[in-house]
């Protein structure tokens, strides 16, 4: 049986909460993007990396990539939590901010819905978001996007779930259960 680690990232809990649902649905290690040297990650077949997005981008992703996109027959996944709903039509900007073209034919990207947890985000980034939130409070001829926006970072909320990460157990089960040859492609 193929073997999974998870290197997450987490600043406000979120990323962590994912994690510790996928370990409780599949089988698999786990190690704070910051101990990953303490692991050897040519031991596993599968790896995943999880970490929250901060202004369009998912942090810690350029340094996790120097770490796995030179490694030979890996799988790699990645999934990215966010305050914004899942929609559809945001995956590709996600996509094309964090990955190049060629990175997408070898990694699976999936994201989950999560939340703002003002409480454990740091001075510079509440300050900014309470900024927003405010500038976007005053703002006249608000559009529907705007005033959702304003009401809903204007306080701490979690809207993590479960339930997402459900395509992307899926996926794992189904890489889990491919005879090898056909888990050298994606």
């Amino acid at each position: 049986m193929d073997s999974i680690l998870i290197v997450y990232k987490t600043n406000t809990g979120f990323t962590k909460k994912y994690v510790d649902w996928i370990t409780e649905t599949i089988a698999c290690q786990t190690v704070p993007f910051d101990q990953v040297n303490n692991v050897d990650i040519n031991n596993y077949d599968i790896i995943i990396y999880g970490a929250g997005m901060h202004a369009g981008h998912i942090q810690g992703l350029k340094e996790f990539k120097k770490e796995v996109l030179n490694l030979v027959n890996k799988k790699i996944v990645v999934f990215a939590t966010g305050g914004a709903p899942y929609y559809e039509e945001i995956i590709p900007k996600i996509k094309t901010d964090n990955f190049s073209a060629d990175e997408l034919n070898t990694i699976k990207f999936f994201y989950f819905q999560s939340g703002i947890n003002y409480e454990k985000m740091g001075l510079f980034n509440k300050t900014i978001m309470k900024t927003y939130s405010k500038a976007l409070a005053f703002k006249n001829k608000k559009s529907d996007i705007e005033d959702g926006t304003s009401k809903a970072i204007a306080q701490s909320y979690d809207h993590s779930s479960s339930d997402y990460i459900k395509p992307m157990i899926d996926y794992l089960n189904q890489l889990l259960n491919k005879p090898s040859a056909e888990k050298n492609s994606i």
